[in-house]
């Protein structure tokens, strides 16, 4: 108590430590920066450092500001952090981590997630900001010394002022609506696309069948565009769409984006929304061949609903692959969502008449997970192994961390409740933690710290002394702890362990079969207890 300076008596600290009351409910102000005073560890190093800047802090904004300085100069002194990594605005080093030109900020999109490069292998990443800030703090010998409540509030606070930032950063994409269905099919437009990437992976890219929606059809092509001038998502607007009841609608569909995010589908939607282009729409993330997973702007489902469109193709007409009007009729002129009609839309030979006389040459792709031939497949895995799966037929397996796993490969984590990658499967290396102690798994080493702490709360048995849980409760014991501002003893625990080795180097007393970790000196006695004679206050 003699090093701290954040108070000088007993009143100071209740103005900034003071408990506040909320009806039923008590908490404590500044409990974080509390904690930080109260450790032992900060008060050590103070001491031999003097350097007592810790312990001066009376608020957490300065609580923040003396951190980040202290973990940048900390960084700045490690000859074994090579690396800088410059985040807004300030500067810290890491021993494998560095940035590239995006300065952070996610090709994707990505607001809460911080893009990185690993050295070790010379490839960017992308981490949750939050988790990321966190290997910085802990690269630092500074970092490392932090209690866990100071670190934990470290990197809330940049993820939010990270994910504020990086917003503001994103690039203004622009939408376009029109019949320029030539672009949406072209790689060269397409942000992020080559043939081994998993950007824009629809079959019919540079196939040159995009004629089918200006000849066949009524339909626009639907972009956006970033400030480059490249296609970041794209979809197809059917303006004529018609129910049995002859209500008409204007549907989207057949989204796709670069590194198939999301985000960017959704993105795309919301704009067309906004423009006042479309009534409904295919939902994000649905399987090319589910037709029904339809649902307005609002948010309801359409499923229940039969739709139809004009559609005029005869044999050797031009064909593009159909997701939802996949159904047709010659005869009526007519493309259907449900099962009418002679022909079936979903082909990928350019035309009917290649489709059904098989003029076109052979798949010579292999889809290990159907067993079968295709005509492009891609990398999926499956109970923590790699398939290959026609892109056209994915209805198993879902997008994550731009990779396809299959659908019983992505749960949610138990603390947070984030997607993550199932634990029967995968390990550390897939951001898989798993605890001994719940004998669960997680999506982050925070969350399962949290998990453990909290498991720990229920069901383990806390030492004051030592700030740690212990698993049997025959592990601690008491003692008695002087407050020099109430000038009382409290009952406190302690490890029996530590409690037998301060006994021994004189720092505690047993008086009257307990334990004091402070006496009046000059008599040999507890303070407060010099006039009592000592007998077995245990017995």
């Amino acid at each position: 108590m003699l090093y701290i300076k954040s108070f000088s008596n007993y009143t100071e600290f209740q103005e900034i430590f003071g408990v506040r009351v909320f009806g039923e409910e008590k908490a404590r102000k500044n409990k974080i920066l509390l904690a930080l005073l109260k450790d032992k560890a900060v008060h050590k190093r103070a001491i031999e450092s003097g350097d007592f800047t810790l312990l001066s802090i009376k608020n957490m904004v300065d609580l923040k500001n003396v951190c980040i300085k202290k973990l940048h100069e900390s960084g700045a002194k490690s000859s074994k952090l090579r690396y800088e990594v410059n985040l807004l605005g300030v500067t810290y080093f890491s021993d494998i981590y560095s940035l590239d030109s995006m300065n952070g900020i996610c090709e994707d999109g990505t607001p809460n997630a911080v893009r990185y490069v690993n050295n070790e292998n010379n490839r960017p990443w992308k981490m949750k900001c939050g988790k990321f800030y966190k290997k910085l703090i802990e690269c630092t010998k500074f970092g490392k010394s932090l209690p866990q409540e100071v670190v934990t509030y470290l990197c809330e606070e940049f993820a939010r002022d990270w994910q504020a930032y990086s917003i503001g950063k994103l690039p203004k994409n622009k939408l376009y609506v029109n019949d320029n269905f030539s672009d949406i099919y072209d790689s060269s437009r397409l942000k992020g696309y080559d043939e081994d990437s998993d950007a824009f992976v629809s079959c019919m890219v540079n196939k040159d069948l995009h004629s089918f929606y200006k000849d066949a059809v009524t339909a626009k092509a639907a972009y956006l565009e970033d400030e480059d001038g490249m296609i970041i998502a794209r979809c197809i607007v059917w303006p004529e769409v018609y129910d049995k009841e002859g209500n008409r609608y204007r549907y989207a569909e057949r989204q796709y984006a670069v590194g198939c995010n999301d985000v960017y589908k959704q993105a795309l939607i919301d704009a067309l929304i906004q423009a006042g282009e479309i009534d409904c729409y295919k939902k994000i993330g649905a399987a090319c061949s589910d037709a029904s997973s339809i649902i307005d702007i609002h948010g309801n489902s359409l499923a229940d609903k039969d739709f139809h469109i004009d559609c005029d193709l005869d044999w050797d007409d031009i064909l593009s692959y159909q997701d939802t009007f996949k159904w047709y009729s010659m005869y009526h002129h007519k493309a259907y969502n449900y099962e009418a009609g002679d022909y079936s839309l979903d082909v990928t030979e350019g035309s009917l008449d290649a489709s059904e006389n098989g003029d076109e040459e052979e798949p010579d792709e292999y889809d290990s997970y159907h067993d079968r031939d295709a005509w492009e497949v891609c990398t999926c895995y499956y109970h923590g192994n790699e398939e290959t799966v026609d892109i056209e037929d994915r209805d198993d397996f879902v997008r994550f961390n731009e990779k396809w796993y299959h659908e019983d490969d992505v749960v949610t984590c138990p603390k947070c409740g984030e997607k993550m990658l199932n634990p029967a499967y995968y390990d550390e290396d897939d951001d898989v933690y798993e605890s001994s102690i719940t004998g669960k798994g997680y999506c982050c080493e925070d969350c399962r710290d949290e998990a453990e702490l909290e498991y720990k709360k229920e069901h383990w048995h806390y030492s004051d002394y030592d700030d740690e849980y212990y698993l049997y409760a025959n592990d601690i014991t008491t003692y008695r702890q002087y407050n020099c501002i109430t000038q009382e003893y409290e009952d406190k625990t302690i490890s029996k362990e530590s409690l037998f080795e301060l006994i021994e180097r004189g720092d505690f007393h047993e008086w009257g079969g307990m334990y004091f970790d402070a006496i009046n000196e000059e008599v040999g006695k507890p303070i407060g207890y010099e006039d009592l004679i000592e007998f077995n206050f245990a017995a």
